[in-house]
């Protein structure tokens, strides 16, 4: 009878040390398959590096076809680049929305008679569907009767729309001694991309 009872107790407590084992090691297989899961869903929203590549590729397209359109105040050709909410604040401090800086273009009461980019610095954001772009400016013209000849420093935001890249707002600063394009990068384009996401959803 005692034989009995010990085996009982041994039995018993075989099966409780092997559920107790057991349970972790299922909620440890389920807390590794999560883990997997995030991993997975997170890289999943990362664009690949070739995709960063080709989006800051259409990126530095459009800004050479806003280069070139710009040099002749080709209006038109300025209107297939700026997204149907573009603004732009110019070196006065003044704001114009897509239809005013269109329509300053072809009155000629903004003209340039040369106009280059250089120094670009463009940052994609993690979605892929939105950039920011710090670039120097390099130009000779008016705007208002005033002179615009110069260098500057410009800060524009671009967003993949429908109809593909577009740019949706610009500010451009004149550059004076001793100004660094790496501390401009820096204090400028990190305010700036954390607001990028909902503007670039926003024109989807």
């Amino acid at each position: 009878m005692r034989r009995v009872y010990l085996f009982v107790l041994v039995t018993a407590g075989a099966i409780l040390l092997l559920g107790c084992d057991t349970q972790p090691a299922v909620n440890n297989a389920a807390a590794n398959a999560n883990a997997r899961s995030s991993s997975t869903n997170a890289n999943s929203t990362m664009p690949s590096s070739a995709d960063t590549a080709s989006a800051e590729a259409e990126i530095r397209k459009l800004m050479d076809a806003g280069q070139a359109a710009l040099s002749k105040n080709d209006a038109d050709a300025m209107d297939k680049i700026y997204a149907d909410n573009y603004t732009l604040v110019n070196t006065d401090g003044s704001v114009q929305s897509r239809a005013e800086r269109l329509a300053s273009l072809r009155s000629g009461e903004a003209k340039y008679t040369s106009f280059s980019y250089s120094e670009p610095s463009i940052r994609v954001n993690p979605e892929g569907n939105g950039a920011v772009v710090i670039a120097k400016i390099s130009m000779k013209g008016t705007f208002k009767g005033k002179s615009l000849d110069g260098d500057f420093r410009v800060m524009q935001v671009y967003s993949k729309t429908r109809d593909g890249w577009r740019q949706i707002s610009a500010e451009a600063t004149p550059i004076t001694a001793g100004t660094s394009p790496s501390s401009a990068n820096t204090s400028n384009g990190s305010s700036y991309m954390s607001n990028v996401n909902s503007t670039s959803n926003s024109n989807r």
